[in-house]
Formats: C-alpha cells, structure tokens, sequence
C-alpha cells in the first residue's frame, strides 16, 4: 500500500507520527503523483502535445531537495518512529512508509547516497519480520552495495547490513553463504582496525559464536585466544573484561570432549569440526588439540579475577568455583568436585544471598547429547512433519551418572526410546546436595522432544497389498 499526503496527514493528527514526517508530506504526496520519479523508465505520455513528441515535462526536483533537507536536518528523524514500528512487529506498516521514503530519498539524492543505508536496513528488518526472506536478503544486500559505492569497498559502514545478510541466509537454509559473509565482516573489520585493536573484538566474539554454534570448535578457540591476546596488547589481561573469552576458550575443550550431539564409537569428534580459515594462520595463534589443562586453568583465572574485582558480589565468585567444579566432575575428577561443591554450599549458607538447601535441591543437567532425529521415509511415502517425544525417568547418583532408566511414556511408541536412553547413559549432572553432602537423587525426569515425519497410510496399505 502506497501512503499518500491524506493519509499520513491523518496520522499526524492522531498523535501517530513525530514532526520530521511533515516536511516529507511534500515528497510523498510528489511521489505519488508522480510514482516514476526514481525509476529509469520514462512517465506515460499524458496530453496530445506528448503523444505527438513534444518532450514531456515533470516538476523540477528542487521542491523535494528543500523538504528532504528540511526533515533530515531535523533532530528528530522518521526512520526513529519507523524502528519502534518493527520493534513492535508492526512490519506491514513500516514497509508501507519506508517504500515511498526510498523513492524520495534517492530522488532527492542520487540512487547510491548514504542516506539510503539505513532505510535499506530499516526495510529489510520489516521484510525479515513478516518471513519474506528474499525480500530482506534484497534491501540489505542493496545496503551493502550503498556502502560500498559511497564509502569504499572494504568500509566498516557495511558490516552491520553483511551480518543481516548472514542472518536472512540463514533463515533461507544456505549456511555455508552465511558463514562467508560472517568471515567477510570479519576481514572488513581487520582491514579497518588491525587485528589487536579493541574494536576488533566484537567481530571476534560475533565469528567465535558463529563458528562455536556450527561446531566449527577450533576456529572458534582460535579466535577467543586472538581476543585474550587483544586483551593483553591493551593492558587488559586478567581484568573482568577477558572473562568472556576465557569462559568461551573453555567452552571449545568441554565441546570437544563432549560434543552437544550423539557420536558413534566410529567416529572421532575432532573429526566433525573443521578446520580454521586462513586469516587465523596470519596471527599466528597456536591451536592446542585436547590440552585439556588450558581449559581448566582458564576458568581459574575467571575466578581470581573474580575474587580480586571489588565491584563482584559473593554470587559470581561462587558461581565461577561452580564451573571449574562442574569441569572436574565431567572429566571424573570426583574429589575435587565435590570438595568444590561443598565449598560453594558453604559460601552461600555463610553469605546468606542464596538459600543453599534450594539451589542445591535438585540435579543440574550439564550435559546431553541429542540423537539424530529420526531418518525419513522417502518423500512420496510420508506424510507433513509433526513432533514426537520421549520421557524417561531415572536416579541421578553422586558423581552425576544416570542409572536405573525407565521410559515412562513416548510418542511414537518406540521410535526414540533406544536412542535417548543410549544418550542419557552418557550424560552427566550437577548432583543434588542436601546438608552440604552430595546425595542421590531419585525420580529425575528428563524429556526429549523431537520432528519427524511420519510414514503415509498409502504407503502402508501399499505395503500390505504388496504382502
């Protein structure tokens, strides 16, 4: 829907609209007299004199110049009221003013202005909330393009519309396009700054989750060491700031010992991770393959640092011990588990902060890795895809085992029983504690749910006539 002058005019009067958008009444109300401005193909020929080939004539743009001046001068902006509309999901509206706003703008300006940039953006957040997501992937790719051309090609200006890029291919199933606009910002970033500026470090957090979430473990160790070693070119080493980076350099261990998903005996999970691109080699970060002993003294850090920042409660300090206890008990150090546990039992009985009894009541699932969903038919023989789940129930012992498990109910019957209890037989728990004693914990209840799609009735009753 095209707004017309009426129609925001009416908006204004209803308090729905801030002053900037009156001076671009002008511009709109032009354009949608006019709705070719903007475009490359020349306006229909209206009178007899056009037909005839007298050169048609259109409104001289400077009216447009004056009122886009006028509304971008303004401290107020339209593009502010249109960010709360898609913050409040209110998509079809933003789109429906940021069409129109475009064609003035580029009007007004020229086709590749920065001042397109962020209502390029502002359009493909409203397309990405209604699930039109070859429409976003257009606005921010056009954004990028904006950037580029006015700023440069390798302008930092760009990186924020190349992260929504990754996003809308993300939504569209293509992960592997995704991950190399994530790896361009990330270059753009570097090109920009250096690779031991601070500023880097959001985009080296931002690439560690990427790379962290698609089980790409050693590039992502790789980039949380080069933002220790950013840390420590700006005197910032062992200060609260690098705990972030130490708590995800742990975090890539833990993952290679006990991957979030189920693997077979056959298989290696160092395997399953790829290796770390290019640029990493350039650092010159050494990558360190089941040293476990890094992990371990990482989260000792995080908690001297802890202990030695003034501005930390009691609750953080402990929460910390509470990592590295829960790394000892996954790895069967269960002495020094357990000395640990009841060591942060004592703190928040003493510090009175945390009622101990009740945060220690229950078991604490630290680890499971999911089955496979279960494999399809084949497309002609199934039909759409529905969720199933398994609930089982078991005794958590002391050290965080399961023992003793009995499915108590599952949907289908059967079709994931196997492979969710073969699972929970590696998982491991935080033990319940009563007194400040670890203590086993009986009827734990865990539930897995998952999709499938289920065999068609054709299908079956051509099986039976088969027989």
């Amino acid at each position: 829907m095209r707004l017309n002058a009426a129609g925001l005019e009416a908006r204004c009067a209803k308090g729905q609209c801030q002053r900037p958008l009156v001076p671009l009444l002008v511009v709109i109300a032009l354009l949608s007299a006019n709705p070719s401005w903007g475009d490359d193909t020349p306006p229909a020929p209206e009178t007899a004199s056009e037909v005839q080939g007298a050169a048609p004539t259109r409104p001289s743009p400077q009216p447009i110049e004056e009122a886009l001046g006028e509304a971008f001068d303004d401290t107020g902006s339209p593009l502010d009221a249109v960010a709360v509309d898609i913050e409040n999901a209110e998509y079809a509206k933003a789109e429906a003013f940021l069409a129109p706003y475009l064609r003035a703008v580029e009007a007004a300006r020229h086709r590749y202005h920065p001042d397109l940039v962020r209502p390029l953006l502002l359009l493909g957040d409203a397309r990405f909330g209604q699930g039109n997501y070859p429409g976003a992937l257009d606005s921010y790719s056009q954004a990028v393009q904006v950037s580029r051309v006015s700023d440069g090609l390798f302008t930092s200006n760009q990186v924020e519309a190349v992260y929504r890029q990754s996003e809308a291919l993300q939504r569209l199933g293509d992960g592997e396009a995704a991950t190399r606009r994530e790896e361009y910002a990330y270059e753009v970033l570097a090109r920009a700054y250096g690779t031991e500026d601070e500023a880097m470090l959001p985009g080296v957090f931002r690439l560690a989750r990427w790379y962290k979430d698609a089980y790409n473990i050693f590039a992502a160790r790789a980039l949380y060491q080069q933002a220790l070693k950013i840390y420590g070119a700006n005197g910032k080493a062992g200060t609260p700031r690098a705990i972030p980076a130490l708590q995800g350099l742990a975090e890539t261990y833990r993952m290679e010992r006990f991957p979030p998903f189920y693997v077979d005996d056959r298989e290696s999970p160092s395997l399953l991770a790829t290796r770390p691109g290019g640029r990493f080699a350039d650092y010159e970060v050494p990558l360190q393959i089941n040293s476990f002993p890094v992990a371990e003294r990482a989260l000792q850090e995080v908690i001297r640092i802890r202990q030695q920042d003034a501005s930390t409660g009691p609750t953080p300090v402990s929460e910390a011990i509470l990592d590295l206890a829960d790394w000892h008990l996954m790895w069967e150090h269960f002495r020094k588990a357990h000395t640990l546990y009841e060591h942060v039992y004592d703190r928040f009985e003493k510090v009175g902060n945390v009622d101990a009894a009740t945060y220690f009541a229950e078991p604490v699932l630290l680890h499971f890795a999911a089955p496979k969903d279960p494999r399809p038919p084949p497309a002609g023989e199934r039909d759409e895809q529905t969720e199933g789940f398994v609930e089982v129930q078991f005794q958590v012992s002391t050290n965080g085992s399961v023992r003793d498990m009995e499915v108590v109910a599952s949907e289908p019957e059967g079709l994931m029983d196997f492979p969710v209890r073969r699972s929970l037989r590696g998982a491991r728990y935080r033990p319940a504690m009563i007194d400040g004693k670890a203590t086993p914990y009986e009827g734990e209840i865990y539930r897995h749910e998952f999709k499938y799609f289920p065999r068609s009735e054709k299908a079956d009753e051509d099986d039976e006539d088969k027989e």
